[in-house]
This record gives structure tokens, sequence and C-alpha cells, in this order.
């Protein structure tokens, strides 16, 4: 399964009597490779933790690990998020979540650069998004903030995914030498559903929760729930490189557990910090190519999965 991430931002800047000065509307920002590498874990809990200003005006580079002119950083507040569900007609999936940083007490300052930091301080932080300060018209400038005046940052993360079948084939080792092939069709699940889907966390730092069920693939809003299997799974993780944003999950299962037929697995990977949200839901159907059979086990079987997760940028229309 493939997610892509984007983002938006937007700068208000508002006086001492409380009218706006200027407000830039929402922008498309570039997530950076840093950005990126985050999902792959240790680099904090969230990748839009806090917001750094700054007054460089180069043009920004997916490479870039720092703002070029650093001036301050804020924390987030106000969290607000969507993960309502409208087919457009694009089996596209977006959903997003928005934080606020405010920045207050900056005297006679130009702010032209902005980005998202995930973790770390003034002198020592990652960066994960950048942009530079645009007006309404979308031309590159910068924003004079004086004293008594505050800069309001709302900054929007997006996860999208494609909601539409996938189709595959694997070979699956029977034990004894030979290898019997199976169509597999990946498919989401629980698409729409506030409670089990996460854009901003760290999501692939966590353990993964897997379910096979005897059903059949089902509504990409709901999930297989139906003559659910009790399967003791280890899980293992590959060790993640940086620059390839992709990880490999792998669910095992020993001789004692899960011997039935079952047609469908279902997993919630990466539980957010304090939650129980995940960063990648999905159904897999397994039936033999010859004569789609649903994949059964026995006490004389252990059976492993390996299941590759990858993210990258999204390019188009939010």
């Amino acid at each position: 399964m493939h997610v892509g991430i984007a983002g938006e931002v937007r700068c208000v800047v508002t006086k001492a009597d409380g009218k706006v000065k200027i407000d830039t509307g929402f922008q498309k920002n570039l997530i950076l490779n840093q950005g990126l590498d985050f999902f792959g874990g240790g680099k904090g809990a969230y990748i839009n933790a806090s917001c750094a200003i700054g007054s460089g005006n180069s043009s920004p580079a997916i490479t870039q690990t720092k703002l070029d002119s650093f001036l301050a950083i804020a924390s987030g507040s106000d969290t607000t998020s969507n993960y309502s569900y409208v087919d457009e007609g694009d089996g596209l999936y977006k959903m997003w979540e928005q934080r606020k940083y405010r920045f207050t007490n900056l005297d006679n300052v130009n702010i032209s650069e902005v980005g998202l930091v995930s973790q770390g301080g003034t002198t020592d932080y990652y960066l994960t998004t950048r942009a530079l300060i645009k007006d309404s018209s979308g031309a590159a400038g910068s924003i004079s903030l004086k004293l008594g005046e505050t800069l309001d940052i709302y900054y929007k993360i997006y996860k999208v995914i494609d909601t539409t079948d996938k189709s595959f084939v694997v070979n699956i080792l029977d034990g004894a030498g030979g290898s019997v092939p199976y169509n597999m069709i990946v498919r989401p699940v629980l698409v729409g559903n506030n409670n089990t889907n996460s854009v901003s966390p760290s999501a692939l730092s966590f353990p993964s929760n897997l379910k096979f069920t005897t059903s059949d693939l089902v509504a990409i809003a709901t999930f297989p729930s139906t003559g659910q299997v009790d399967a003791a799974t280890a899980v293992t993780y590959s060790t993640y490189v940086a620059g390839s944003y992709k990880l490999v999950i792998t669910s095992s299962i020993g001789l004692n557990a899960a011997n039935t037929t079952f047609r469908t697995l279902t997993t919630f990977i990466g539980a957010a910090t304090g939650g129980n949200y995940a960063f990648f839901n999905v159904q897999i159907r397994f039936g033999r190519v010859s004569d789609d059979a649903p994949l059964t086990k026995t006490n004389k079987d252990t059976l492993s999965i390996p299941l590759e997760f990858s993210w990258g940028r999204f390019e188009g229309e939010l």
C-alpha cells in the first residue's frame, strides 16, 4: 500500500487593535526529504509539532535540512482535522490535520520562509517542510511584523490514499520445496473513520494489529469482522533506510495458531502516541490462482507474511 503526503500553509498577521493586516490564504508547501524520512521513525512524535520562521528566500528544495535564516519557533495548538470521505470520482481519499502556530513579541522583522519541525529547538531542529511566504496572488515576498502585531500560521498536513483495488500474485511456499500461487487483492479499510486514521503521528514506530477473517473483502468504509480467526502473531519491522520511504512488516504465525481456512487479512499499521489511530489501514484477500480457494493453514504449517508499505509526496490537487 502507498500513501501520499502533502501540505498547505496560511499566514495571518493581526494588528494590535485586532484588525487583520495580512492573510495569504492557503498555499501548497514542499514536503522535504527529511519530512518523508520522518515516517520511518525516530524523529519525534509528530511531523507538525512546531513551526519555524525565517528571513531566507531561496527556492525550496527537497534536500534542504534547515531554513535559510532562522528567526523563531513556536509550538502547535488548536489542532483540527477532517477524516471524512467524499467520493469525487478520482478514487482518492484525502484527509488532513491542521495546527495553528502563534508568533508574538517580534519587532520589525521580515519573514519570508516557514517550515514545520518535528523535534528540536532554536539551534538544533528537524525541519520536515518548507515554503516561501507568498501574497494572495502567489508571488513570493515577505511579511513585515511590527511590535504588537501577531503572526498566526495555519499548517495543514494531508494524507492521500488511492482507494482502488490493487491486484498481484504471490507464491506461497508449501514447505515441501514447492509453491502455490495466490491472487492477492489489496483494498483500504475504514476509510472516513476518524477513530482509526492518522495523518501526522510517526506512524511506523508502533506495532501493527492484524486480524484474519473468513469473510470476503468489504466496502472501503468498513472492515471484515465476521469469522474472525484467533491468531497470535509475532510482528517484526525491517530497519528503515533513509531515503527509501518504505518499510517491510512481517507477521509470523506458529504451528499452534490460526489452524483454519481464512479469506482476508486486515491490518492497522502504526498506532499513534496516546491513541488508537493508524497510518495504514488495509484489507488483503487471498485466492488461489487455480480455483480461488482461500488460504488454509494446519498445525503442520507456519505462516510468514511480509507486507511492504510505502509513502511519498502527493503532487496532485488537494
